[in-house]
């Protein structure tokens, strides 16, 4: 690759390290009877998720923008956590999310019943940080 034929600023990826990376990672998964999953805030280069969805198992969104995201160009329902779910969000989140994970047993509460009640299972979680107590 000649880096000096590359207009700059852009950026660049090549695919066979990517597809490297990918399939090490889903010997990962197999070898530990594990999911691995991608988190968008550690890659969100959409284009490639077609590829990411053939080695991994999903992705985690922190936002309605991302769990739509993960939805529609990666063709999977996403792990989702956010600090904050509002009312009028929540039938989208539920829509595109296979997995929510909730910031406070107040948060858990309030959803509880309306997450049970939706037409397809979801996954529910309670996020603990062990580090940190009020």
């Amino acid at each position: 690759m000649d880096f000096n034929q590359i207009p700059s600023p852009c950026y660049v990826l090549d695919e066979s390290l990517l597809r490297v990376n990918l399939e090490i990672l889903n010997l990962v998964q197999k070898e530990a009877d594990v999911e691995i999953i991608c988190a968008l805030k550690g890659y969100s280069m959409w284009s490639t998720f077609p590829m990411v969805k053939q080695y991994l198992s999903g992705a985690t969104a922190s936002s309605l923008h991302e769990a739509r995201l993960i939805y529609e160009e990666m063709g999977t329902e996403a792990h989702t956590y956010c600090p904050v779910f509002f009312e009028e969000e929540m039938e989208q989140f539920m829509h595109y999310s296979s997995h929510l994970s909730f910031n406070s047993l107040g948060q858990f509460h309030r959803f509880k019943d309306r997450v049970q009640a939706f037409h397809k299972p979801i996954s529910m979680g309670l996020r603990i940080n062990p580090e940190y107590s009020e």
